[in-house]
């Protein structure tokens, strides 16, 4: 956050330009979370979500004034909880709590796949021929190096002119390729087994069968813990040590092909 910070009173022309980007990327991710979320639930006979006007892709009816600053001015941030009512589940709760759980996190994946398949097309034709040759089109597209990095924070016109084709592709790499970062860690971070995140009830679920219930005190604890990890980057290099094997596991087939 303080990076985010510091380039807003130093370099305010690039912060504001990172910042349409970076918030593209969250909107989309998120609202697309819910709209999981609140579709599955309707679909396991819960229409809780369905009657707040929360069964949708847009924005306004996800969005939470704080959580909307923190994409602004922190890089991330979060939306409304879709409200879900397991009573009114049909057949057996626990797997449709399992369900309705994973459905935001397999949304996040999916956007990840496709967003990056994206990322792929638009750099294949971005770059200059000889540069793919050189280096390889999923080196180019791979977060563990700085192409790909510099082609999110919209430094890569100035680095890397000469080396574009077609640089009119430019913006769209840049939010594809951002918006498939996001859409990972959003999976990840959603994955940890501490409330209130999906990945509590997923393991809750698979693990203990919807038994295991925090009460209010073991509830703190947890949300205690994550913004503990937050606060220390612990939570950033987690999250930063599962990206880039994902990444590179979902590049295999490009590395095969492309090199």
């Amino acid at each position: 956050m303080l990076n985010y910070l510091q380039t807003l009173f130093h370099e305010p022309l690039s912060f504001f330009d990172q910042a349409i980007y970076r918030i593209l990327a969250v909107l989309i991710g998120l609202c697309f979370h819910e709209f999981a979320h609140a579709y599955v639930a309707h679909r396991c006979g819960d229409d809780t979500a369905l009657e707040a006007g929360r069964m949708t892709i847009n924005p306004l009816a996800h969005l939470d004034p704080f959580g909307t600053l923190l994409m602004f001015f922190a890089g991330f941030g979060f939306a409304r909880p879709v409200p879900v009512n397991p009573y009114r589940f049909r057949g057996n709760r626990v797997r449709a709590d399992f369900l309705v759980s994973i459905a935001g996190i397999c949304m996040n994946l999916l956007l990840f796949l496709l967003f990056t398949a994206v990322t792929l097309a638009g750099t294949s034709q971005l770059w200059d021929s000889r540069i793919i040759q050189r280096y390889g089109l999923s080196m180019l597209c791979s977060y563990r190096y700085n192409a790909i990095w510099e082609v999110i924070q919209g430094t890569a016109g100035a680095t890397f002119g000469n080396a574009f084709a077609r640089s009119w592709l430019l913006p769209v790499v840049r939010l594809s390729s951002y918006t498939a970062l996001v859409n990972l860690n959003l999976a990840i971070f959603n994955l940890l087994p501490l409330p209130p995140l999906d990945g509590y009830h997923v393991f809750n679920d698979l693990l203990f069968k919807g038994r295991f219930q925090l009460d209010r005190n073991g509830f703190r604890i947890a949300m205690g813990m994550v913004l503990l990890l937050s606060a220390t980057g612990l939570l950033g290099r987690l999250i930063s040590a599962c990206v880039f094997p994902i990444q590179d596991f979902v590049l295999i087939p490009v590395r095969a092909l492309w090199g």
